[in-house]
């Protein structure tokens, strides 16, 4: 899923184009803390307290999706909080106008702050929060692909889990083409859309599954070693600097050594999870793999060239 599908930009607001975002929140007062239930308000309070990006926008979430407040005192409680906790002047201009259709009308509203992300620091905090999500649903589903499996095997299988969501934490860090303002949540993605390919690739292994291209391990070596050893000269002789991007030779060699240990541990507990496939026949894969991902640096290199 790419940030596009996640933070799908979205304001019914351009209603009142004649009103700007402090003329609305005026419109609409200050929030009165003794107006929110006891929890609602102890999380407010906490919220003005702690100053942390986002909070009070989080409690307007809660507030606008819950049952506890009659429409037009929620629709109006929402509009309030989010014309207090706005991060982006962007982000809460549309965030505003929509609230404020919405309690202008009547009309039930449900805030969700990630709706009106503009900016980098928003994309970052709404990819972790989807992230979190994931890791949630990802745990589920692999408790209960695994546990007809004896004990030994479960533990093979988490332990292979966890050391793949490091890698793909360093590799996402150190190695990944993400650059930009919105380089953090493009970070955050990545890794949260490899972890869901890790445990669809467990699921296949269990079903008996295996994929339709086995490449000698030999020749996928051999290929691997050229391209590697292309991509660090290159990569000695400049690396590849952008805004909030560089990756160098020293960043490479270092995913290389964590990616060696990755490809090893996998190739066993895959093989361990079906019998058509050996562990050679996994760590053919896996080389190949990694081939294409050094090839799509290149490839970067290549077309960005000065």
């Amino acid at each position: 899923m790419t940030l596009s599908v996640i933070y799908p930009f979205s304001a019914l607001a351009g209603s009142h184009p004649e009103l700007s975002t402090e003329q609305m929140c005026s419109q609409v007062g200050h929030l009165q803390p003794a107006s929110l239930t006891p929890e609602d308000r102890e999380a407010y309070l906490l919220a003005q307290a702690d100053n942390t990006l986002y909070q009070v926008w989080e409690i307007a979430e809660t507030v606008s999706a819950g049952s506890t407040y009659p429409l037009t005192e929620k629709n109006q409680l929402t509009l309030q909080l989010i014309c207090e906790g706005g991060f982006a002047p962007a982000e809460e201009k549309y965030a505003v106008q929509d609230a404020f259709d919405h309690w202008q009308n009547q009309q039930p509203f449900t805030f969700d702050l990630c709706q009106y992300i503009t900016s980098g620091v928003g994309s970052a905090f709404c990819a972790n929060r989807f992230a979190g999500e994931q890791q949630i649903e990802r745990k589920q589903r692999q408790d209960s692909a695994i546990q007809q499996l004896s004990v030994s095997q479960q533990q093979v299988v988490k332990n292979a889990v966890r050391m793949a969501e490091d890698f793909f934490e360093h590799r996402a860090m150190h190695e990944e083409l993400h650059g930009g303002s919105s380089s953090t949540a493009f970070r955050i993605e990545s890794v949260a859309n490899q972890n869901d390919r890790y445990l669809s690739q467990i699921l296949d292994a269990l079903a008996g599954s295996q994929p339709e291209d086995i490449p000698a391990l030999d020749e996928a070596d051999s290929t691997l070693s050229q391209t590697y050893d292309n991509l660090i000269q290159r990569l000695k002789i400049g690396p590849i600097e952008d805004f909030s991007l560089e990756v160098t030779a020293q960043d490479v060699e270092s995913v290389q050594r964590a990616w060696l240990v990755y490809r090893d541990q996998t190739a066993m507990m895959l093989a361990s999870l079906n019998p058509n496939l050996t562990v050679q026949d996994w760590l053919g894969i896996l080389t190949a793999e990694r081939n294409r991902q050094l090839s799509e640096i290149l490839e970067y290199m290549d077309v960005n060239k000065h």
